[in-house]
């Protein structure tokens, strides 16, 4: 028995700030209506008044909905009903996601071009802002907007049932996955709650001061940095114009020898104030439940490579400390007082940025143990490709950089120096995946090096020379896409990758058997001639589903990361079955509680490095830690 569901609630609750599982517990959320469908049947509304569903203590019921977190933190924190194991529960956004459609209800039923009456309805947005939060101020309360909202709600059923319709399930695997995604969600992560707010008040108080000195030095022309017009004006009214006002161009102008000294303290200021990861404390904050711990922080094939994604607090997003010593930094949070901060650490904003991280904690009794992958990405590229002599590096001294460096420079590594190195280090991360002269000065760049134009074209010749076989997989690889396309009929496989097409989509199915999704894919006209992919994908800046060209490196990385995330799934159902309880994974690590006294870092290394049997072959690393805080090993 399937049974197709849909909430519509009410809440003073900002659930955009709080997340689902803070916005359920609410003491103001409360359902209006549910409408529900079960199997094909007609979809029925349910009001709170009326008895509960047969259908809700149905050992046999399958509850499916759109995002269906939302809806279990519902039906568990608000109706309170008989809690439903998570394996059967089942999420239509998640099987969407799967196969690169857009993850939005609406968005999808577009993609997928169902008719208007199963798609869902576009006056929804109207209905909620004036029916499931407070409007001017106030609960607004409307009959016949009412009875909209709930034919609204009757139509997401309609619409969400449609589409999983049209949708393939998830694999077997996957479902395990997901499930283990949602334990993870459920499970949340603790959070160091007393030195968060501590550290929000220090912002406030550091913030307040910083406006104090902007007004002072600027004779009150100015009130704070945060109007990027008026300080621009400001700034060329003194005779030294901004172009931009983003950080990395701020940044550039700090170095500048002639810049005035009240122009360069209002930069410094607004680098201070402009750091986004201090304002995660303030999300923490908003986040964390009385049991100290946030939830839902992770997106399950929040890439279509089906890599995760972050929530809320976006943990894939922190920065990088600037010291190792987080702890004493912490010790100090608790004086409230920026002037003690000060004493220490030359930007107090800064130090507070740096010990984000640390606000991941253990409840007393439990430690993290955290793991990552090292170079996941070319040592699956290389072996992929074939490329034997870096699987054998791998497999080695793992001296990737230096070897790197060898065949560029071609002389022994040991007398490779430290600027050959970074050559090294450079090309292996921007040169893999058909990246070019300006991929090269670009990465160069990033770690503050210049590389002119000749040196850069030099070293991407003389590294592909020495990897003519991940060449020759950039190539191979784009002509089976190409070759499917134009021929759906006949599967094209490469070293272990098949592409092929039906039901709209070209596959890509992985090592592990898994599938890469590309909807709609057509031939096109490539940039510098001949033939290229391109596909209907969810542009990841703009957002909005567009015509998505894709060519062989594109390609490479798709499957590459693909792989790299299969892998980290595979020891991740691993490590929980062993009783390591994994609160979060962040790119390509994981991070678990257990107790003090069970568990070892050695253990915990050994099961992310088991191969699966598709991975023979592999020299899989893992590096691992523990720790009372999360910090960056």
């Amino acid at each position: 028995m399937k049974i197709h569901f849909d909430f519509e609630t009410y809440s003073e609750c900002d659930i955009r700030k709080t997340g689902a599982w803070i916005y359920a517990m609410h003491p103001t959320t409360e359902v209006q209506c549910m409408a529900y469908a079960v199997d094909d049947q007609e979809p029925v509304l349910w009001l709170p008044d009326d008895p509960i569903p047969d259908w809700v203590t149905n050992p046999k019921a399958e509850l499916h909905a759109w995002n269906s977190f939302f809806e279990w933190v519902i039906w568990t924190h608000v109706l309170k009903w008989p809690e439903v194991p998570i394996q059967r529960w089942h999420d239509t956004a998640a099987q969407a996601a799967a196969l690169a459609l857009p993850r939005s209800l609406a968005g999808c039923g577009e993609a997928l071009e169902l008719s208007v009456d199963q798609k869902k309805s576009r006056r929804g947005s109207y209905l909620i802002t004036k029916l499931c939060k407070p409007y001017r101020n106030k609960r607004h309360r409307d009959e016949e907007l009412f009875k909209e909202l709930c034919e609204y709600c009757v139509q997401d059923v309609v619409a969400e049932r449609e589409i999983a319709k049209v949708l393939r399930p998830l694999s077997a695997e996957e479902r395990e996955v997901w499930i283990l995604d949602q334990i993870i969600n459920i499970r949340g992560v603790y959070v160091d709650l007393k030195n968060v707010k501590h550290a929000t008040t220090l912002i406030e108080k550091i913030t307040t001061e910083l406006n104090e000195e902007i007004k002072e030095i600027t004779d009150g022309e100015l009130e704070d940095v945060t109007k990027r017009q008026r300080v621009l004006d400001y700034c060329s009214r003194l005779g030294y114009p901004l172009a931009k006002y983003d950080k990395k161009y701020l940044e550039e102008r700090l170095n500048n020898n002639g810049i005035p000294p009240t122009i360069k303290r209002i930069i410094q200021i607004r680098q201070q104030l402009g750091k986004t990861s201090t304002k995660k404390y303030e999300s923490l904050e908003t986040l964390t439940d009385p049991n100290n711990r946030v939830h839902g922080l992770l997106m399950y094939h929040g890439a279509s490579t089906g890599r995760w994604a972050g929530k809320h607090f976006q943990p894939q997003n922190l920065p990088r400390p600037s010291f190792s010593d987080i702890e004493t930094c912490i010790n100090l949070f608790k004086m409230e007082d920026p002037e003690i901060l000060s004493l220490l650490y030359d930007d107090p904003m800064e130090a507070l940025s740096s010990c984000v991280r640390g606000m991941i904690t253990t409840p007393p009794g439990k430690i993290l143990m955290v793991a990552d992958y090292s170079a996941i990405e070319a040592r699956v590229l290389a072996w992929l490709a074939g490329q034997e002599d870096v699987t054998e590096v791998f497999r080695g001294h793992g001296k990737i950089y230096e070897h790197t460096a060898s065949q560029i420079y071609n002389k022994s590594m040991d007398d490779i120096t430290k600027d050959e190195r970074f050559v090294g280090k450079v090309a292996t991360l921007a040169l893999g995946y058909q990246g070019g002269k300006r991929a090269f000065q670009s990465m160069a760049k990033n770690y503050s090096v210049q590389i002119d134009e000749e040196m850069a074209m030099r070293v991407v010749d003389d590294w592909r020379s020495a990897n003519k076989h991940i060449k020759a997989f950039w190539q191979n690889i784009e002509r089976a896409a190409i070759a499917t396309v134009q021929n759906p009929c006949k599967p094209q496989e490469y070293k272990g990758i098949r592409f092929s097409c039906h039901s709209g989509f070209l596959f890509c199915q992985l090592p592990s058997k898994r599938q890469i999704a590309y909807y709609d894919p057509e031939i096109g006209e490539g940039m510098y001639g001949g033939k290229q992919v391109t596909f209907m994908a969810v542009n990841g800046v703009t957002r909005k589903w567009e015509r998505t060209p894709t060519y062989g490196g594109k390609l490479t990385e798709n499957i590459v990361q693909a792989v790299a995330r299969d892998l980290l799934a595979y020891a991740m159902i691993n490590i929980e079955k062993a009783n390591y309880e994994i609160v979060l994974t962040v790119h390509d690590e994981i991070i678990a509680e257990v107790d003090t006294t069970t568990g070892s870092v050695e253990e915990f290394e050994t099961l992310m490095e088991k191969l699966p049997e598709w991975a023979k072959g592999l020299p899989l690393k893992a590096e691992g830690y523990s720790c009372g805080r999360y910090q960056k090993g």
